[in-house]
């Protein structure tokens, strides 16, 4: 039990060390905060877009279900076509 409680505490005493040097660290590799615009010409194409009509999907009756509750809805045109 001392054992544990010895290395529980050497690991606490050592991150409260090692976090000043992380914070350090992140900072210094961090973006600055200095603000640099450049005016650049930008080429502006512009794109026709036109409407396509999407195809409907045909109606397939690839098994039989058999309805125990009727009345929840119609069955589909292709299903009741023999």
């Amino acid at each position: 039990m001392r054992k544990g409680f010895t290395v529980f505490a050497a690991i606490v005493a050592t991150s409260l060390v090692a976090t000043p040097f992380v914070m350090g660290a992140s900072k210094a590799l961090a973006t600055s905060e200095e603000i640099s615009a450049v005016a650049m010409p930008v080429a502006v194409v512009p794109v026709e877009v036109a409407p396509i009509a999407a195809p409907a999907p045909a109606e397939t009756c690839a098994r039989k279900v058999r309805v125990v509750y009727s009345g929840y809805g119609q069955p589909s045109a292709a299903c009741t076509v023999r």
